[in-house]
């Protein structure tokens, strides 16, 4: 039987990290304008916001660093702000070459835990308001970090000519490196008890495995994830990192999932040479998408997911990158070559 996801919430938000969505920002700009990072002036490109609680020494160093990195900026297609404590008269002086957001309330600083310390802090986040890179080092060098995560950025989006190709959502960082390592470990040191293949086993209160013979395959063992400090972790990070996602890509928002698992890909793969859909049977014809989160892409070959009605085309996201796709389509996870493939796996589902 599908469940919810966990109805436990953190009772403290947890400061922001690389890999969540950004909290919204209107600000007022020096001109009086209010600016929003989610407007369609703005929104889809890489951002650079400079907080600078106040226009110290500290906080001139990274400016100065800024402004020399203009060109930098420019090339890469992103923008750059300062987000400031101070009053407009004093941000005015500054002469800054590049908007200056007033946050006169300091709700913008507490949000993006900008903290209201003298020295600055610097966060980088992708085209789709996720934060890739947050800085608190020395003020010198936060420039020439942000500036190179934003060129790594730009490469990463390259024009290219797209052929047809399935409706499919990939989001980066879902997953932390740290995050899948942890979920690696899980799979390799719990849940060492083996069940028959059915649709979950909902009486159970610890982890276990599952062979997963689908159309005869034999390379295939899942992790059914149980104990709740994963399950909590796991439905913590989907919840704010993806689910946002998916309602915006899909109009459709997620409030359940079924028991998520990790899966094993490793050796022959065997059996009939062909997809499935995720949603074919009536038992689970309430399933809405299918997400799928590498958890080591790196140390393994092949396993590629494809859509044959679509096309050819492979994909193989990064290590902690989702692909969300609807169950009705057809998919395939090829055979892995060499090495071994973990995934972590979920099912997601609405009310409606």
């Amino acid at each position: 039987m599908p469940q919810a996801p966990s109805a436990s919430r953190p009772l403290f938000k947890p400061p922001l990290a690389v890999g969540d969505i950004a909290p919204d920002c209107a600000l007022k700009s020096l001109e009086g304008e209010i600016v929003d990072l989610r407007g369609d002036a703005v929104a889809g490109r890489p951002l650079v916001l400079v907080f600078c609680p106040r226009f110290s020494a500290e906080t001139g160093a990274a400016l100065d660093g800024f402004r020399a990195g203009l060109d930098v900026v420019a090339a890469a297609g992103a923008r750059l702000f300062a987000v400031t404590l101070e009053p407009a008269r004093v941000a005015m002086q500054q002469a800054l070459p590049f908007p200056v957001l007033l946050d006169r309330s300091g709700e913008t600083f507490r949000a993006f835990n900008a903290g209201s310390r003298a020295a600055p802090t610097t966060i980088v986040l992708r085209p789709n308001h996720h934060v890739a890179a947050i800085f608190r080092d020395e003020p010198e060098t936060q420039p020439a970090a942000a500036l190179a995560a934003i060129e790594r950025l730009a490469a990463e989006r390259r024009p290219v000519v797209m052929a047809p190709h399935p409706p499919v959502l990939v989001v980066p960082e879902v997953l932390s490196r740290s995050d899948c390592e942890r979920l690696i470990n899980v799979y390799k040191t719990r849940g060492n008890v083996f069940v028959e293949p059915r649709h979950g086993d909902e009486d159970t209160v610890t982890d276990y495995k599952t062979r997963i013979p689908e159309y005869g395959r034999g390379d295939r063992i899942d992790h059914w994830l149980v104990e709740p400090d994963t399950v909590n972790f796991v439905d913590t990070r989907l919840r704010g990192r993806l689910f946002p996602e998916i309602q915006r890509a899909f109009q459709y928002p997620i409030t359940r999932r079924e028991r998520m698992r990790i899966g094993c890909y490793e050796g022959t793969r065997g059996g009939e040479l062909h997809g499935h859909r995720d949603n074919s049977e009536a038992f689970v014809a309430y399933r809405r998408f299918s997400v799928s989160i590498n958890l080591n892409t790196e140390e393994f070959e092949g396993g590629e997911l494809r859509f044959p009605e679509f096309g050819d085309q492979r994909y193989r996201p990064e290590t902690g990158a989702a692909i969300v796709f609807s169950c009705s389509l057809l998919h395939e996870a090829l055979h892995v070559v060499q090495g071994t493939r973990y995934v972590l796996l979920a099912f997601l589902f609405g009310d409606r």
